[in-house]
């Protein structure tokens, strides 16, 4: 059928010139929100196709080739290209067409154009974007004299440089088809069960694949599980492979099979029990977060001096639980230490000498007994007894001879002085 079509459009092409179509060759492709127009086009003689992009950042672009003629089954778009696939018919090739795939950049120039061959008659009807590897769905066919007959399905992988990876045979005849996020999925009877999966290396999952999970087993973040078809996510139906990324206790039904497991979010900036001197910055990846009965949001800096405790709640009543203690950082005194001079304290947090508000940085010299109460979060206290005992000095007898002869010499000089000078 496909080789009737071409002669067909290509007598047309012959009999008409420009424009061309008929069968397939102009079709319109939607996307959210543009389209991309692919329509056949001819100029001095040569045949080729145009591509026409709507929307913001339009383009139109023409390929050709005077040796080459194409069908286009579809497009995908990819995060900067646009690939264009199908089948092209090459004058003198030995098979009258081939599997082809053209690259546009977001300008609509071509990047690539890569035609391959499996011995026969291929084009491709389906290209897949799965985690970055483009994957190509061609369906290869032969001409016995009598009809177009189906041989086989080849599967073939690219990078997003378009370097090829690799390529598997899947022999059976796929009525339906569709992808989701993490797969290819195959369904070789006109039904809602689908009969195998393939993965972006190529590799095959199948509906009798035992699930890779230990029974109680925890994960941190988050865990994605691999099945076909659907299961049971704590009695809530779910389809063809899922990404658990929130906290909770989880059970998993599938195929009569019972999977017990936790979800534990990442946790940084506090550790469990620890005590710290400066502020903290808890950084907590998922779960409703709360600090001291009180809404907490991941990233938000704690300075006050306190005892707190982190509260994790996620899905089927799991509880995560973490303690710790900011100090106040105090530097400049000592519990129950006695100071000869003044003192200078600095500290964090809400103070009390001896009930009577203070600040920091506090300046303490007069003589006496302190006590310096620092106050936090959740009750939190520090407290610390110090006291400043200034010396007083009492003159001794030797203090008071050498002060008097200092005054002695100092009336002698004096008088000296005056002596002389009436001379």
């Amino acid at each position: 059928m496909k080789k009737i079509v071409f002669l067909l459009c290509l007598i047309i092409f012959t009999l008409k010139g420009t424009p061309l179509s008929c069968y397939s060759r102009y079709e319109t492709y939607s996307f959210d929100n543009y389209d991309i127009i692919i329509e056949d086009y001819t100029i001095n003689g040569n045949r080729g196709i145009s591509v026409e992009k709507t929307g913001t950042n339009p383009f139109y672009t023409i390929i050709e080739d005077e040796n080459e003629d194409y069908l286009i089954n579809g497009v995908i778009k990819t995060e900067y290209h646009y690939i264009i696939y199908g089948s092209n018919h090459i004058k003198n090739n030995d098979t009258y067409y081939d599997a082809l795939f053209i690259v546009l950049d977001q300008l609509g120039n071509v990047v690539d154009q890569i035609t391959y061959d499996f011995g026969d008659l291929e084009e491709i009807v389906g290209a897949y974007n799965i985690d970055n590897v483009l994957i190509l769905h061609t369906i290869k066919t032969t001409d016995d004299g009598k009809g177009y007959e189906f041989v086989t399905n080849y599967f073939t992988s690219y990078d997003l440089s378009y370097n090829l990876i690799n390529t598997i045979e899947i022999p059976t005849n796929i009525k339906k088809i569709t992808s989701n996020d993490n797969y290819v999925l195959l369904n070789y009877e006109y039904d809602n069960y689908y009969d195998c999966a393939i993965r972006d290396n190529l590799t095959l999952l199948l509906p009798t694949d035992i699930i890779d999970i230990y029974n109680n087993e925890e994960f941190v973040n988050e865990v994605s599980i691999e099945f076909l078809n659907s299961a049971l996510l704590n009695n809530e139906i779910v389809k063809n492979g899922i990404i658990v990324d929130y906290p909770g206790n989880y059970k998993l039904t599938y195929n009569n099979a019972e999977y017990n497991f936790i979800i534990n979010p990442t946790v940084s900036g506090i550790e469990d029990n620890k005590v710290y001197n400066n502020a903290v910055t808890p950084i907590i990846s998922a779960g409703n977060i709360m600090i001291n009965n009180d809404l907490f949001i991941s990233g938000t800096e704690i300075s006050t001096p306190g005892n707190y405790e982190v509260v994790i709640n996620g899905i089927n009543n799991y509880i995560k639980r973490y303690n710790f203690t900011i100090t106040s950082n105090i530097n400049g005194i000592i519990n129950n230490h006695i100071y000869e001079d003044e003192v200078s304290i600095t500290f964090n947090g809400e103070a009390y000498l001896n009930n009577q508000f203070v600040e920091s940085p506090l300046e303490v010299s007069e003589k006496g007994e302190y006590v310096l109460k620092i106050k936090g979060e959740n009750n939190y206290l520090e407290t610390y007894y110090f006291e400043i005992n200034k010396e007083e000095k009492t003159m001794t007898f030797v203090d008071f001879i050498q002060k008097f002869d200092i005054f002695i010499l100092v009336v002698v000089l004096i008088s000296g002085g005056i002596i002389l000078k009436k001379k």
